[in-house]
């Protein structure tokens, strides 16, 4: 093989490495791009999905629960027949509630909170109407 053929074998090889390269590289900045586009979008989505949506709000429900032991005797509904331990899985769903549907109507999930409150009702002693004003005072307090 003469010099001129070895060396156009080298500028084949040569082209061939510097096109590969080429194409690494674009597919890299594509790649790249394309994860900041997606990254943007999902940012944007995200964004326009919170507008006009009102904030999950924090729940500590060992604050709930002490509130609910100093005040509960002075609500309107409270009948001293019931104890604590009977209006707390009331005021629990109320609480809940309030945290799993911001911005929402007591009425608008009223079902809701009662199938929850027949579910974890636990030993209390009252039924859905005894207990349906404390699931609402718990879910209507505002902190």
């Amino acid at each position: 093989m003469n010099v001129a053929a070895l060396r156009g074998m080298a500028n084949d090889n040569l082209k061939g490495i510097v096109e590969t390269a080429g194409r690494v590289v674009a597919g890299a900045v594509g790649t790249a791009a394309g994860i900041a586009a997606g990254a943007a979008s999902a940012a944007a989505g995200a964004a326009s999905a919170l507008v006009g949506k009102v904030p999950t709000p924090k729940i500590d429900a060992a604050n709930e629960e002490l509130y609910w032991r100093e005040h509960f005797a002075s609500e309107p509904y409270f009948d001293s027949s019931f104890s604590f331990e009977d209006y707390l899985p009331a005021w629990r769903v109320g609480w809940e509630g309030r945290a799993r549907h911001p911005g929402r109507k007591f009425e608008d999930v009223e079902q809701d909170l009662k199938a929850e409150f027949h579910w974890n009702r636990g030993e209390s002693r009252l039924l859905w109407d005894q207990a349906r004003e404390a699931a609402r005072a718990a879910f209507e307090r505002l902190i």
